[in-house]
């Protein structure tokens, strides 16, 4: 039902109030887009449409009002809980600064207060462009040197979200990465935790090459390197440019991280089974990448009990070649880590991932009705990561492909995801399917 008292004036602020939220002023039917994108990252039970947006923000004209879901949902996306708490807010002789309430800004953690349940922890915190630049900056001046850098649990969780804060609006504001330049251990601290993988196209490339000029370890180099051309190899460069680019592979090191070893292999094998070419050399991938499946509790023992870091790397791109045998194998080493799991360090992101993962191993290896039962139980609505968008385009397509959603919504969400990464190469196998025949 449409709220029948919502004013000309209530519904102007309220559109103030979500673009300072997001980050942008509204203005075309592009803005509306990214933020029915971000609304529903917000939470997914509660999607609002571009139409209704491009209403709501006089784009085109309001005939009648909104409805209170709508409404509800926009007073959320802001920090209230409800569209009534917004409008008691307001009338307030003192409202919260920046219409954040109380209740949403950070605060320093309790040590009772930082003991969270893993679906809070998972659930995105609402920052301010002041905040997040205020905590950005606060974590240079509080480690200037190495010797200095001594980072808490809180600590480090604060820093993520302000991150995020930044990924989500699509860019990094450049002012602090050039501080970050000035202080070569943050900057590497920074770009091997929150790698921008959903922005490998715009600022992220940057970010990886200025890394990668003051890499200095053979993992360090292996890493940035794997990162860079994971980027370009999403956006559809000539595997060529891509491969020439990568380390050769050359055996397993047990002193190189397994993520890095996963997402280095992975590109390898697309690349050249896509390219149809080397077909020695494929087979050497092949065999790297199978060895690395079944031994890696013997070749990574101080790794592999935190995750199964190198599978999760490579399971992407195992399902885009299209290799049944690899991604068989894939699939039974997440099982093993999930089965050995600590309860008591479960990460609810991570395990999203890997969920996703699995869905997709399923559809590859003809099993949609596993695939369709790890889908349902998803929690989408509450992932943060630094690929949202990117695993956004896997997770709208299974979707479609499962029948759990209209096959219309999902292919536009999977374009739409598409669009904001500029992965099109990804974009376009998810689109024909073909390794699904």
């Amino acid at each position: 039902m449409p709220n029948k008292h919502l004013t000309q004036d209530r519904l102007n602020l309220l559109a103030e109030h979500v673009g300072k939220a997001v980050g942008f002023e509204v203005t075309c039917t592009r803005d509306c887009e990214v933020l029915s994108d971000e609304l529903r990252a917000h939470d997914g039970r509660y999607p609002v449409s571009i139409s209704t947006l491009r209403r709501f923000f006089g784009l085109i004209p309001r005939k009648g009002g909104f409805s209170q879901t709508t409404l509800n949902t926009l007073a959320r996306y802001i920090g209230y809980s409800s569209y009534r708490a917004w409008e008691v807010a307001q009338a307030s002789t003192s409202p919260p600064d920046k219409h954040i309430p109380p209740s949403k800004r950070r605060p320093e953690l309790s040590a009772s207060q930082a003991s969270t349940t893993s679906s809070e922890a998972a659930r995105p915190k609402l920052w301010s462009e002041e905040d997040a630049h205020a905590q950005v900056r606060g974590f240079i001046a509080m480690f200037p040197t190495e010797e200095s850098f001594r980072l808490s649990a809180s600590q480090f969780q604060t820093l993520k979200e302000a991150v995020f804060y930044f990924y989500q609006r699509g860019t990094f504001d450049m002012s602090l990465w050039m501080e970050f330049t000035r202080h070569t251990h943050l900057l590497r601290f920074v770009v091997e935790q929150f790698p921008p993988l959903d922005f490998m196209s715009t600022f992220g490339k940057d970010m990886m090459e200025t890394y990668l000029d003051l890499a200095t370890t053979p993992n360090q180099i292996a890493y940035a390197k794997g990162v860079l051309a994971a980027g370009a190899a999403a956006q559809g460069k000539p595997w060529t440019d891509v491969l020439s680019h990568l380390p050769p592979p050359a055996g397993l090191n047990p002193s190189l991280h397994p993520l890095v070893h996963g997402r280095n292999l992975g590109i390898w094998l697309l690349g050249l089974s896509e390219m149809g070419t080397n077909h020695n050399q494929l087979d050497k991938v092949r065999s790297l990448i199978l060895e690395g499946l079944t031994r890696d509790v013997e070749i990574w023992p101080r790794w592999v009990n935190q995750n199964c870091y190198f599978a999760f790397n490579l399971a992407d791109y195992a399902v885009l070649s299209g290799d049944r045998e690899i991604v068989s194998e894939v699939s039974k080493n997440i099982s093993e880590f999930q089965n050995r799991q600590d309860w008591y360090n479960r990460n609810s992101n991570v395990d999203t991932i890997l969920a996703l993962r699995q869905v997709w191993n399923a559809l590859l290896l003809g099993d949609k009705q596993a695939a369709s039962q790890t889908l349902v139980h998803l929690e989408w609505g509450n992932f943060q990561s630094m690929e949202v968008r990117t695993l956004g385009m896997w997770y709208h397509t299974a979707m479609g492909i499962l029948d759990l959603a209209p096959k219309e919504v999902c292919q536009a969400n999977t374009r739409h995801c598409g669009n904001l990464t500029g992965y099109t190469r990804f974009q376009q196998a998810l689109t024909d399917l073909r390794f699904l025949a």
